[in-house]
């Protein structure tokens, strides 16, 4: 009897934790764009104040530690003839397995516009990617406000059902 009881408590367990994990994960995706915004913003800040080249813009950012978005971190600090900025990019971002399709996409578009244009073509660009963002946020949000606790309390009972039917 004391292993049924054990087996029980352990599938409760398990259950709560699957629901926890399920519930991070949408947490995970409010953050990418909120970080995603803070990126924008301090991009569009730096290029309408002083024309920053794009090196020198995610060298002021990595020191933001955006966790969200951790790639940016792999990315050079100073400009290189061997390699390209924008296809750097494009590779890292896709190789990152946690950003979801969507905020990809509006990420690759906003790393294929830095330093295309003149500095009004810039900020509109970045002013277009910033609005997709911020109603992927809103709709991400909302999201992770109706769905959590469902995510958390299914997992939980189911855990106790499997329980229950261990004992």
């Amino acid at each position: 009897m004391g292993i049924r009881v054990i087996a029980a408590v352990l599938a409760a367990f398990c259950g709560a934790f699957y629901g926890l994990n399920r519930s991070e994960k949408l947490k995970k995706r409010v953050l990418i764009c909120s970080d995603a915004d803070k990126v924008f913003r301090l991009t569009e800040t730096m290029i309408r104040s002083s024309g920053t080249d794009i090196y020198s813009i995610f060298s002021v950012i990595k020191r933001e530690k955006i966790s969200g978005l951790s790639f940016i971190n792999k990315l050079p600090d100073d400009y290189s003839a061997d390699k390209d900025f924008h296809c750097l990019w494009r590779e890292l971002l896709m190789n990152e397995p946690d950003i979801p399709q969507e905020e990809q996409g509006i990420l690759l578009d906003f790393g294929e516009l830095l330093g295309t244009s003149d500095i009004d073509g810039q900020l509109n660009g970045i002013a277009a990617v910033r609005s997709l963002m911020q109603e992927l946020y809103l709709r991400r949000s909302e999201e992770y406000h109706s769905k959590a606790k469902l995510y958390r309390s299914v997992g939980v009972l189911a855990g106790v059902m499997v329980g229950i039917m261990v004992i």
